[in-house]
């Protein structure tokens, strides 16, 4: 079954949890850019921590590619509304790979010269 999208890089939220279960491919390069936004990031968060869930490693590097483009970015009122958002996530996470990017992320916000791309960037080695 091939999930249509109405538009890829503005999928609905039905649209990426109707790919999260699927067997299908990335529908397009760089597509964790597609998905990432302050509205998805709880609904990512459940993926990550759902065993059912075929897409775990795409979404936690999404993560990672969420918070380093944020820090990159350095805009303030973005960077402190990601910090109150990482604060409300860490007192649900349950997984340890969700609680490691609350706390890397954390820290990031506090050393943000320690940013580095392989790290916060697509393909992130805390993932992959």
């Amino acid at each position: 079954m091939k999930i249509l999208f109405r538009d890829v890089w503005n999928p609905t939220s039905l649209e990426i949890s109707e790919w999260a279960y699927s067997n299908e491919k990335i529908p397009d390069q760089d597509w964790e850019l597609a998905v990432n936004n302050y509205e998805n990031i709880p609904m990512i968060c459940t993926f990550i921590e759902d065993e059912k869930c075929c897409h775990t490693a795409f979404f936690l590097s999404s993560l990672y590619v969420f918070t380093g483009d944020i820090v990159r970015s350095n805009d303030v009122k973005e960077i402190e509304k990601l910090s109150v958002l990482l604060s409300k996530l860490e007192m649900r996470a349950k997984s340890e790979k969700l609680k490691d990017w609350i706390k890397r992320s954390k820290y990031l916000l506090q050393h943000p010269k320690s940013y580095d791309y392989a790290y916060w960037g697509l393909s992130s080695k805390y993932v992959y």
